[in-house]
């Protein structure tokens, strides 16, 4: 069996190195797509929190009008108690209405305050996942460049040709 000229290895070694490369940027490829899938199902769930708040806003914006309507009638009721009308139980009502109202503004804070810290650990999680897909697409273009290189190879090396 007769050795393998130089410009034979340099041609395989040029091959290999190709397809390797062409491999690794098409397996780097890949995984910066599913990482972009990733990003983009985080941003899509971040979305829909921030819907989800903003229409639980909308809807604490109407409880409040119904609260302050609420109260106006008690202090209609109030002021008639004051001018000689009497009811223990208009008094309790107008106290617990004061103590509803500021329950439900501990609980509007505390929602609002949970739906920021969602929203931005989605966010976060999101760019994670986009700077990882950077990265593979960096990693990808590497293996481009080293196939590309395999290929100057092999053609310098004369290619097919160089295995006669």
């Amino acid at each position: 069996m007769a050795a393998l000229s130089t410009t034979a290895i340099i041609a395989a070694a040029g091959a290999t190195a190709a397809v390797a490369g062409t491999a690794y940027s098409v397996e780097r490829g890949m995984s910066a797509e599913r990482e972009q899938r990733r990003a983009f199902k985080k941003q899509t769930e971040a979305r829909k929190v921030t819907q989800a708040q903003q229409e639980y806003e909308r809807q604490q914006a109407i409880r409040q009008q119904m609260r302050q309507e609420r109260i106006r009638q008690a202090r209609i009721v109030s002021a008639a108690e004051a001018s000689g009308v009497s009811g223990s139980s208009l008094a309790t009502s107008t106290i617990g209405s004061g103590q509803t109202i500021q329950q439900a503004g501990q609980a509007f804070a505390t929602g609002a305050s949970m739906s920021a810290s969602n929203i931005s650990n989605l966010q976060q999680q999101a760019a994670n996942y986009m700077s990882k897909a950077r990265f593979d697409q960096a990693q990808g273009q590497m293996g481009s460049a080293f196939s590309n290189l395999g290929f100057q190879a092999f053609s310098g090396a004369g290619g097919f040709s160089a295995f006669k």
